[in-house]
C-alpha cells in the first residue's frame, strides 16, 4: 500500500510475532515506514537477522523503510529473591543495594542499582511494578532505603522500580547500551532511540559515542521521565527527534498529566521542526484481539489531530497475535483522521519563519494549497528541505528526491514525506525534468497539473534551500 495518501508515518516494533520472513513481509507491506528494534529484548543475532530482512524486503517493495534501534537505558529493577511476596498497605519495606542482606520474610529486598540511596531522600515516592505499588521513603541509612507501603500488591523478583523525584546520578547509557549502540552503528541503522533521558548531557554523550564509533545515526530522545519533561527544550535542541513514551511517562507523572504533556511535546517538537513519535499502548488490545477498542482508535486519531509526525506500535506487532492486522488498522485510523484534518479551515501559524529555508518551506506549503497543486516536491541532499516542509504539516503529499541512500531512509520519519532516490543533477532545471518524468511514470500526476518544487541550487552549500517553483506538468 502506497503511503502517498497517508501523511503520518507508522513505526512498528519487530519481535517474535513477526520474526518469520513471510509474516515480516506482510507486516512491512501493510504500511510500515520505520521498523523498530527493541534492544531490551532479543540477542544480537536476532537484530542482525531482522536488519538484513528489512533491508531486503524494502528493496523488493521498492520503497525505503527506516530502521530504529531503541536502547534499553538504565531501567532500575529489584534483584533476585524467593518470591512472590505480598506487600500490604502500611508495611515497612527495606530496599538494599547489598544482595547479601536479602530477607523476603522481613521485607528486605535487593535493588540492582547502587546509586539508589544517593538519588532518593525522605519524602520521595517510589513506584514498583509499573506503578501498581507505591512507596514513600521514610529514611535513608547507608546502603538501605526504608519505605512505607502506600499501596501494595503481590510482587516478584526483577520488578521494575521507578524514581519519579530522584536526582539523577546514573548515566543514561549503561554498559549494555554501549554494546547495543556499537551494534546499531555497525548495522547502519537510521535512528537510535535513547531511553530514560533526563538531561541534554545524556544526548550529547550518545552523540559523542556514535561519532566515536564512526556513525552518523539520528538520535531520538525518549521523553519518559519527569526530568525530561522539565528539560524538554534543552533536550530537544540536542536531539534529532523525540518520542512521547507514554508507558514510563505515565509512571513518573500522574495519569491526568500524560495527555497534557503529550500535546505539549508534539507542539514544541513540531514547532522546532523535529520529528515526534507518539508511542505506547496505542492499539494495546490488538495484542489478543483482531480489532481495537473505540477508545484506542480515538487515541490514535487524536495524536494525528495534534500534529504528531509518527505513531508507534509496540507489543501489538512484536508479540501480539495480530501483527499484520494491527498495522492495517493503524493505517486505516490514521488515514480517516487525516481526511477530517484536511477538511478543517487552514490558518497561517502565528510564529514567523526564522530563516530563508523556513520561509520558503512555509510559503511553498501555502502556495501549493492556494494554487490547487497536485503535490509538492522537495529536492534535498541532506534532508533539511524535506524536514522544513514536514514542519509545516502539509496537506498535500510531498515527494522528497535525494541522491543519498542514507538520507532516503532517514526521511521515512518525516510527516507527509515520501522519500525517493534521484541521482545528483548538474542544474536545478535538469532535476525538475527528471522529477517530472518520474512522477508521470508512477502516475502521481497528470499533464496540466501543478507541482510546487522546493530546493537548493546544486552549486550551493549542503542544506541551503533557495528555490521555489510552481511547475506545470507537460
Amino acid at each position: 500500500m502506497s503511503r502517498k495518501t497517508r501523511l503520518t508515518a507508522i513505526v512498528a516494533t519487530l519481535g517474535p510475532a513477526c520474526a518469520g520472513e513471510r509474516v515480516l513481509r506482510r507486516v512491512l507491506r501493510a504500511g510500515v515506514d520505520v521498523a523498530r528494534l527493541n534492544m531490551s529484548h532479543g540477542d544480537h543475532a536476532f537484530h542482525r537477522r531482522m536488519v538484513r530482512l528489512v533491508r531486503r524486503i524494502s528493496r523488493e517493495l521498492g520503497r525505503p523503510i527506516g530502521i530504529m534501534a531503541d536502547l534499553q537505558g538504565p531501567k532500575v529493577r529489584l534483584g533476585s529473591f524467593d518470591g512472590p511476596i505480598s506487600l500490604r498497605r502500611g508495611a515497612t519495606l527495606v530496599l538494599t543495594t547489598r544482595a547479601s542482606e536479602t530477607d523476603p520474610e522481613r521485607l528486605v529486598l535487593p535493588v540492582d542499582y547502587r546509586h539508589l540511596p544517593v538519588e532518593t531522600s525522605r519524602g520521595h515516592e517510589l513506584l514498583l511494578a509499573d506503578g501498581a505499588v507505591r512507596l514513600k521513603v521514610e529514611r535513608v541509612r547507608g546502603h538501605r532505603v526504608i519505605c512505607r507501603v502506600l499501596e501494595g500488591k503481590e510482587i516478584g523478583p526483577r520488578a521494575g522500580l521507578s524514581l519519579p523525584h530522584a536526582t539523577a546520578v546514573r548515566s543514561a547509557l549503561t554498559a549494555k547500551d554501549r554494546r547495543d549502540l556499537a551494534l546499531a552503528v555497525e548495522l547502519g541503522v537510521d535512528f537510535v532511540a535513547c531511553s530514560f533521558v533526563r538531561r541534554p548531557d545524556d544526548m550529547r554523550l550518545a552523540r559523542r559515542l556514535v561519532r566515536r564509533l564512526g556513525g552518523d545515526q539520528h538520535l531520538v530522545a525518549k521523553i519518559e521521565t519527569r526530568q525530561a519533561v522539565e528539560n524538554l527544550d534543552e533536550i530537544l535542541a540536542e536531539a534529532d527527534a523525540v518520542m512521547v513514551a507514554r508507558g514510563d511517562l505515565g509512571i513518573d507523572l500522574p495519569p491526568e498529566r500524560v495527555p497534557v504533556e503529550q500535546k505539549r511535546i508534539i507542539q514544541v517538537a513540531g514547532a522546532a521542526g523535529k520529528p515526534v513519535i507518539t508511542a505506547t499502548q496505542m492499539l494495546e488490545s490488538m495484542r489478543f484481539a483482531s480489532r481495537p477498542t473505540r477508545a484506542e482508535a480515538s487515541d490514535v486519531a487524536n495524536a494525528v489531530f495534534d500534529g504528531t509526525w509518527a505513531v508507534m506500535l509496540s507489543a501489538e506487532t512484536a508479540s501480539g497475535e495480530y501483527p499484520v492486522e494491527a498495522v492495517k488498522m493503524m493505517d486505516r485510523i490514521v488515514r480517516a483522521a487525516e481526511e477530517m484534518l484536511l477538511r478543517r479551515p487552514r490558518r497561517r501559524p502565528a510564529v514567523a519563519a526564522h530563516s530563508i529555508a523556513e520561509a520558503i518551506a512555509e510559503e511553498g506549503a501555502w502556495l501549493a494549497f492556494d494554487v490547487g497543486a497536485r503535490a509538492m516536491v522537495a529536492l534535498t541532499r541532506s534532508g533539511a528541505t524535506a524536514r522544513q516542509v514536514a514542519r509545516q504539516l502539509p496537506a498535500l503529499p510531498t515527494y522528497a528526491y535525494t541522491p543519498s541512500r542514507r538520507v532516503l531512509t532517514r526521511m521515512t520519519l518525516y510527516r507527509g514525506i515520501e522519500p525517493r532516490l534521484l541521482p545528483m543533477q548538474r542544474t536545478f532545471t535538469a532535476a525538475i525534468r527528471k522529477v517530472e518524468a518520474d512522477l508521470r511514470k508512477r502516475k502521481d500526476v497528470d499533464p496540466g497539473e501543478l507541482v510546487v518544487i522546493l530546493g537548493g541550487s546544486p552549486d550551493e552549500p549542503l542544506g541551503v534551500t533557495n528555490r521555489l517553483v510552481v511547475h506545470q506538468v507537460r
